[in-house]
């Protein structure tokens, strides 16, 4: 992009525009994260903790608040209308007719919805990806839609809605829905599941998403290499969502995208497991608890499998010792320590610390080099103390650390 700000003509809405280079926009975000640090180490440095000085507390206040005001004007600079994207596959779509002969019907739902440019640059192609399949595999051709009591012409709906911290962009198909016994079938067959095993239809829908996983019988220029779903899994895991599907055989299908609307600062709950510090985003913490803290808690061991017994439930452990190195080999007894429960896809992990720090907005670094190998992490954060955190994964958590 052009390192250079372009004006373009004053808009309606009154003020001018100006395009900026994203480059300039990820540099101030690495400052504004940088004045952020700076700011609270200075107003937490621990010479300042014994001196009498006037009206530090209340001008300290006052620049924090500054500082977070001006991480959030710096974070809305970097989001842009989800209907960039969505446009795009518009396009698409009237291809897809041709290709297809099938009639279909786009519905675009909250285009203005904001998503940080850099989730807009990487969301069209595994997008696309679900539009296709939803017009090859999903819709039927118009006499079997008219057979079934359909209108001829197929819909899909394109949805964007900002939902608390997050952005939720859902395709709607009316089609024929997934074929639940062709899908666990292949997944059978794969070993994704025992024969005889029954899953849940949220487990069956995931397998849609391993790699090179496909019930088509065929290729076809548009789906059927198994490519597509495992494309948009690895792009959702880098982006830090998460994604559902809802199907009804004869009704159609949803597939919902779960993605935070910054990418930069990260709402975090802070812990502490020995001397090693993790960052949880407080979106993804389902519930805190404390065994021993009345009768409905117990903890129990089954076939040496830690559990949280939790109400009417238990929940496995997942101890951290197991995914990060350098961590102590001797293991505290978990009735002396605090559960993070997590509420994954794959179902509930309770997760074992000595400490919750606090609460801070932290800015969020990407893992490098030959850190990208550390599992369960998204990356690390920087905390206002200067010192770093790993950002912790509870769905590669819940998964054994794999991607």
């Amino acid at each position: 992009m052009t390192a250079r700000a372009e004006q373009v003509p004053e808009q309606a809405s009154g003020g001018a525009l100006l395009r900026v280079s994203s480059d300039k926009i990820g540099r101030l975000m690495d400052l504004v994260g940088e004045l952020s640090l700076s700011v609270s180490e200075t107003i937490n440095a621990p010479e300042l903790a014994n001196l009498d000085l006037v009206g530090f507390e209340a001008a300290a206040h006052r620049l924090s608040m500054i500082v977070g005001e001006v991480q959030d004007a710096a974070s809305e600079l970097r989001l842009v209308p989800v209907d960039e994207v969505f446009r795009r596959l518009k396009r698409m779509v009237r291809e897809l007719q041709r290709e297809t002969g099938k009639q279909i019907d786009l519905v675009m739902r909250g285009e203005d919805t904001s998503i940080d440019k850099l989730v807009a640059d990487r969301l069209y192609d595994p997008l696309l990806h679900v539009v296709r399949n939803s017009a090859d595999h999903g819709l039927e051709p118009p006499a079997e839609r008219e057979a079934a009591g359909k209108s001829p012409a197929g819909r899909i709906v394109l949805s964007a809605a900002q939902v608390g911290s997050e952005v939720r962009i859902q395709v709607i198909d009316d089609g024929r829905g997934l074929n639940r016994d062709k899908i666990l079938s292949k997944a059978r067959e794969r070993g994704l599941f025992g024969p005889t095993e029954e899953p849940e239809d949220a487990a069956v829908w995931k397998a849609i998403f391993e790699p090179g996983f496909s019930t088509a019988e065929s290729v076809t220029t548009l789906s059927g290499r198994g490519v597509g779903m495992d494309v948009l899994n690895t792009t959702m895991k880098d982006l830090r969502g998460r994604i559902g599907v809802q199907s009804e055989e004869g009704k159609g299908t949803t597939v919902s995208l779960h993605i935070p609307v910054s990418l930069a600062f990260l709402d975090s709950v802070i812990l502490r497991l020995g001397t090693q510090l993790y960052c949880v985003p407080i979106d993804d913490i389902a519930e805190i608890v404390k065994p021993g803290f009345g009768d409905h808690l117990a903890l129990a061991a089954e076939g040496g499998c830690e559990m949280l017994r939790q109400r009417d439930r238990f929940i496995p452990v997942c101890r951290l010792e197991k995914f990060f190195d350098g961590m102590r080999s001797e293991l505290p007894p978990l009735s002396e320590m605090v559960f993070i429960v997590f509420e994954s896809t794959s179902g509930p992990i309770a997760v074992p610390v000595d400490e919750i720090l606090d609460r801070q907005q932290v800015v969020m670094k990407p893992l490098e080099g030959t850190l990208t190998r550390v599992r369960a992490s998204w990356g690390f954060a920087l905390l206002s103390s200067g010192e770093v955190a790993m950002v912790l994964d509870c769905e590669r958590l819940a998964n054994g650390g794999g991607r």
